[in-house]
């Protein structure tokens, strides 16, 4: 009896500790992607608009939060920023909006989002828009 209890669970012991995904079979860390698909590049946004930051990321190490920051790209100066918990997820679709305001004078943003994986690795795409009165 002892060989037959053997012999049907030698191999259910050996698949479990081969998949065991601590046991150096684990994926590489793999940076994330980012994808901004609004705004386009260059594309002009005058006071009162709406500027929406939209797209998506990815992670193999699953996400732990997303970012969005808007800066003139002259100055420096923060003209809109907000964080989002993704919820430990390894795809996230992101949405933002900002009504352009405080524009005295035409000058270039930069809109940055940023993807931050559990393992605080970030990935950060940008793209250039242009903002007027």
């Amino acid at each position: 009896m002892r060989q037959y209890l053997l012999f049907i669970f030698l191999p259910v012991i050996l698949f479990s500790v081969s998949c065991n995904k601590d046991g150096g079979g684990s994926e590489p860390d793999v940076p994330s992607t980012v994808t901004i698909t609004s705004p386009v590049a260059m594309t002009l946004y005058i006071n009162g608009t709406t500027l929406r930051v939209e797209g998506e990321m990815a992670d193999n190490n699953v996400l732990s939060s997303a970012r969005v920051e808007i800066r003139n790209k002259s100055t420096g100066a923060i003209l809109f920023q907000q964080s989002s918990t993704t919820g430990n997820v390894g795809f996230y679709r992101f949405l933002w909006n900002w009504t352009v305001s405080g524009v005295t004078a035409p000058f270039t943003a930069t809109v940055k989002v940023t993807a931050k994986d559990k393992l605080s690795n970030e990935v950060i795409k940008e793209v250039d828009v242009q903002l007027d009165l």
